[in-house]
């Protein structure tokens, strides 16, 4: 916990508006690959970049939550509806909200609203406020009608973008089938679950033997699939969405893939803790994916799958020791060898923080959080 509050403590100094989780981002394109590094060994200048991610809003709001429900202080509680309220300012009247960085103007990602959705869908269980059910059907429509899906077979993948068709990524499905039971289990409605059996059998498919399912597979425009991509922490991500899938429907027909993706992300780990950044790359080191690693192990205990409460213990161990005086974690080392990102940043910050809470919450603390 002390870990955690610190971390909290200099998100809310650093990037805590009173309203929203703002601050400097990695970007994509250009600014991941190389711009974020100029700003980092520059870091002293007073470089303009200042992003709302509506991802990083998600976790802020979950982080929140789940330290109202450990703690019982209402100022957790209060910045977790602070920052729902604002949300729902920035949701366009077609249920939307704009990707934030430059080099993706004018586009709209599935992960982006369908996160944002799922804090909103949090907060509406904690306080009943109808606001945020409505702004959170309002995406569902917007994903379905206008981001849509690939259809191949039986097999069914959500688009990355709307008004885009590329290559299916199980990353965004995973995502969205979570979403869908969530949405369903809170307004006791089935029919959101229709697409289940589609998305789960392009998952059951898209899995490699290894247990790992890949970046990214052929669409229906043509061959575009990409195997190892950040595969780890991606691997991981989708292993926490598909184990909150599980519990909340109980459905077990997801489970051998669960299980194919823990033993796929044991094999990630370093021997000092560190996750790895991807398939062949041993020297690379990103603090939130450590963090989201030792959270799939710390979730595959409370499945009753057994086994990983080892790796768990050692990749928070290494998490711990990176924490700086001031509460941040770096975001990287070692990038290309021999570069890193010292910077911290909101939107992976509030991850980390997330993520570090996971040990500490009890069955009866994770159903607090089901419960208007």
């Amino acid at each position: 916990m002390p870990t955690a509050i610190k971390l909290h403590h200099y998100l809310v100094d650093a990037n805590w508006t009173g309203q929203a989780l703002i601050g400097p981002d990695t970007g994509v394109r250009f600014s991941y690959r190389i711009g974020r590094f100029i700003k980092s060994y520059l870091r002293g200048l007073p470089w303009r970049d200042a992003y709302y991610y509506v991802q990083g809003q998600e976790y802020w709001i979950l982080a929140n939550w789940r330290l109202h429900a450990l703690t019982g202080q209402d100022a957790y509680r209060d910045i977790a509806v602070h920052c729902s309220e604002y949300m729902l300012t920035q949701q366009r009247d077609d249920g939307a909200w704009e990707y934030p960085h430059v080099e993706w103007k004018g586009r709209f990602a599935t992960v982006e609203g369908t996160c944002g959705s799922l804090g909103l869908l949090e907060t509406y269980r904690q306080t009943g406020d109808q606001r945020f059910l409505t702004a959170v059907l309002r995406w569902h429509r917007f994903l379905i009608e206008t981001i849509g899906f690939q259809h191949i077979g039986d097999e069914l993948a959500v688009n990355y973008f709307a008004h885009r068709r590329g290559a299916r990524v199980p990353n965004n499905s995973a995502l969205v089938l979570r979403f869908l039971a969530e949405l369903a289990e809170v307004t006791g409605d089935a029919a959101y679950l229709q697409y289940r059996a589609g998305l789960l059998t392009f998952l059951n498919r898209a899995q490699m033997p290894t247990g790992e399912l890949p970046y990214r597979v052929d669409g229906v425009d043509g061959r575009r699939r990409l195997t190892h991509y950040q595969c780890f922490q991606y691997n991981a991500f989708q292993c926490i969405e598909l184990m909150r899938y599980h519990k909340t429907t109980g459905d077990r027909d997801v489970l051998p893939i669960i299980t194919g993706l823990l033993g796929f992300l044991r094999q990630g780990v370093a021997a000092d803790g560190h996750a790895l950044y991807q398939c062949g790359n041993q020297y690379r080191a990103v603090t939130y994916h450590t963090a989201a690693l030792a959270a799939a192990f710390t979730l595959a205990g409370d499945l009753g799958i057994d086994g990983y409460d080892d790796v768990a213990q050692r990749s928070y161990a290494y998490l711990f020791g990176l924490q700086r005086r001031d509460g941040s974690f770096a975001h990287s080392l070692r990038d290309y060898h021999l570069l890193s990102d010292q910077r911290s940043y909101p939107r992976y910050l509030s991850m980390i923080l997330y993520f570090l809470l996971e040990p500490l919450c009890t069955d009866e603390q994770r159903r607090m959080q089901r419960v208007v």
